[in-house]
C-alpha cells in the first residue's frame, strides 16, 4: 500500500507550515500545461496546481541558488521529467508558498504571498490547500505539533478572545 493514501491520512501542522502527508509517496504521472497555470497530475486522486512563476531546482534550496529557476527556464519535457518522481516532502507554508521535494532530488518552490499566480492542492473534487490556507477536510485530520517539544498537541486550541470583552488598554491595571 502506498504511503500517500490511507497509511498517512493526516496533515501535520507546525507554527508556520503544514506537511500534507497524504501527498507523500504520490508520483507525478502527467503535467497539464494550461494558459494560466500548470496542473501536476498525481497517481492518487490529488492534483497540484501551480503558476508559471513556480521554481525548480535540482538540489539547492536557497532562494538565490544557482540552478534554481522558474519553470519557464527549462523546456517542457525537462520540467516533466524532473517532476515525474515520488514526492518525499510536501510542505505548504502559511505564508502562501510551498516546497515539494522529490525522490530524484528535484525541488519545486511556489512563491509566497502576495503572489498572484494560481496555487492549490485538490483532493478529488475538493480543494485541500490554496495560498489562503488549508481547508478542513474530514478525510485528512490536522494534527498540531508543539513548537517547543515537537510532540503532537492533543488538547484543543484556546478559544479566541471574545469580541465583546471590554478591555481598557489605556488602564494602569495589569489585570484589565
Amino acid at each position: 500500500m502506498s504511503e500517500s493514501g490511507s497509511m498517512h491520512p493526516q496533515i501535520i501542522e507546525h507554527e508556520d507550515r503544514w506537511i500534507l502527508l497524504p501527498l507523500r509517496g504520490s508520483r507525478v504521472v502527467g503535467v497539464d500545461w494550461r494558459p494560466e497555470e500548470v496542473g501536476l497530475l498525481l497517481d492518487t486522486d490529488f492534483l497540484i496546481v501551480i503558476g508559471y512563476d513556480a521554481e525548480l531546482s535540482p538540489q539547492p534550496v536557497a532562494k538565490d541558488a544557482i540552478g534554481r529557476h522558474q519553470i519557464g527556464h527549462w523546456r517542457r519535457d525537462e520540467v516533466e521529467n524532473a517532476l515525474k518522481s515520488e514526492i518525499l516532502s510536501p510542505v505548504f507554508f502559511k505564508s502562501g508558498g510551498a516546497r515539494v521535494a522529490f525522490r530524484n532530488g528535484w525541488k519545486l518552490f511556489l512563491p509566497e504571498c502576495p503572489a498572484t499566480s494560481p496555487a492549490a492542492v485538490v483532493a478529488g473534487s475538493l480543494v485541500l490547500w490554496t495560498r489562503a490556507g488549508l481547508a478542513q477536510l474530514a478525510d485528512y485530520p490536522v494534527r498540531r505539533i508543539d513548537p517547543w517539544t515537537g510532540q503532537l498537541v492533543t488538547t484543543p486550541e484556546w478559544p479566541p478572545r471574545p469580541e465583546s470583552l471590554d478591555i481598557d488598554s489605556e488602564s494602569d491595571d495589569i489585570n484589565g
